[in-house]
């Protein structure tokens, strides 16, 4: 009986030291709007009617580090279009998001992927300004649409649209 109290004791005494205690760190907080920066970056013109990619940066301007989750929200913004305005909501990727820690001067980014169509299509559209809304905030960064001969096809009802935002990623 006396060696299953001290055999018990020693297996213990070896799981406290193979298995430390959690050590508690704080958890970066969440990224504020205005210490964020917005930058695009072109990474794959394919031609019209055909999906391309845009990068959507985000780089932490603060002196901490901070913390983001899940999607931008993302809408085009440009001159009145005949069948759906001048803003395109662009939907969300179906898609996990993991948290993201971005150090000070780093950045995180999310894909814009969206469908081109060439100029004489009815539904070819040129965004003047994307309008960028960070997770958990509501306030809103914008930067010019990287080039006016990248014309976008509304899908603005499509069910299955081949314009959408991917979740945002550390880099």
């Amino acid at each position: 009986m006396r060696w299953g109290a001290v055999g018990a004791a020693g297996i213990a005494a070896l799981a406290v030291s193979v298995f430390p205690a959690a050590v508690g760190t704080a958890a970066a907080p969440a990224c504020a709007a205005d210490a964020l920066s917005l930058n695009t970056r072109i990474t794959e013109v394919s031609g019209p009617n055909a999906q391309n990619h845009l990068e959507l940066e985000l780089t932490n301007t603060s002196a901490q580090a901070c913390a983001l989750q899940g999607f931008p929200g993302v809408d085009l913004v440009g001159a009145e279009h005949p069948t759906f305005g001048p803003v395109y909501q662009i939907p969300r990727q179906v898609a996990d998001a993991a948290p993201v820690t971005i150090e000070p001067g780093r950045r995180a980014i999310s894909v814009l992927t969206y469908l081109t169509a060439p100029p004489e299509d009815p539904n070819s559209w040129t965004p003047g300004t994307i309008v960028v809304t960070p997770p958990d905030t509501t306030t809103q960064l914008q930067t010019p649409w990287p080039a006016a001969y990248l014309t976008i096809q509304r899908q603005d009802a499509a069910t299955h649209p081949g314009t959408f935002v991917g979740p945002l990623r550390a880099v």
